[in-house]
């Protein structure tokens, strides 16, 4: 968690000294690259699971959350809890990765006006390789801030973000967020808690947009981005 919050921090004193009007936020995991990790799993039962791949994983634990009664939106920490081993050693790392380009040659396109998140459902102690990863593409990380949502959604991350750049008028000062994502759920959640919550209408400017781009696999290699919008 103190990694976030440290990311939130800089976010706040950085738009008090240069504000910026667009947020351009992307997810790692089959977004940025697509990495050979695999997470393993043993529940309180003695049943094993070897996970591979964002479906598999986000299949196994809904059906565990839904199982042990838990509500929050990533149950690891609470499965844990309950005495379910679950290993996420690879992803302490960037295993094996293979850069998606479609993403990548438009996250090099940095401008005075945004500022380029990397926002990942990995622990905080997997951000150093995520940036080292992205130096080693030839993206300048010194322009990357990265975030480790630690349980939260990312929907509830940027709604905090939002609220947090609240200018003299009662707006956010948030016009555009650009959102690079692979998973389905997570682009539901942010659909729900940025376009259908009255609870920020107040702080929306008039001409905020959200444009999420789905990174879609279409074959072995080939990816391509849907535009989704509100």
């Amino acid at each position: 968690m103190k990694l976030l919050f440290e990311n939130w921090r800089d976010f706040i004193s950085e738009e008090v000294q240069e504000p910026v009007t667009t947020l351009r936020i992307f997810d790692f995991d089959e977004t940025i690259a697509h990495t050979m990790g695999v997470v393993r799993v043993k529940a309180p039962d003695g049943s094993t699971a070897t996970l591979s791949g964002q479906k598999e994983f986000e299949q196994y634990m809904t059906q565990a959350a839904e199982k042990e009664g838990i509500k929050s939106y990533d149950p690891v920490d609470d499965l844990r809890k309950l005495n379910y081993k679950i290993d996420l050693s690879d992803f302490s790392i960037v295993k094996d990765p293979e850069e998606i380009k479609v993403v990548t040659n438009i996250m090099k396109q940095f401008s005075d006006d945004s500022r380029t998140y990397v926002m990942t459902a990995r622990r905080g102690n997997s951000l150093g390789p995520i940036l080292d990863y992205i130096q080693q593409i030839g993206i300048d990380s010194s322009q990357i801030r990265p975030i480790a949502t630690e349980g939260k959604s990312k929907g509830d991350v940027m709604v905090a973000m939002m609220r947090n750049k609240i200018m003299s008028d009662g707006k956010s000062n948030i016009r555009r967020i650009e959102y690079y994502e692979d998973s389905q759920r997570n682009i539901d959640d942010v659909l729900s808690k940025i376009c259908d919550n009255p609870a920020i209408n107040d702080i929306k400017p008039s001409d905020f947009e959200l444009v999420i781009y789905k990174v879609v696999k279409q074959s072995e290699d080939i990816y391509a981005l849907q535009e989704i919008r509100c």
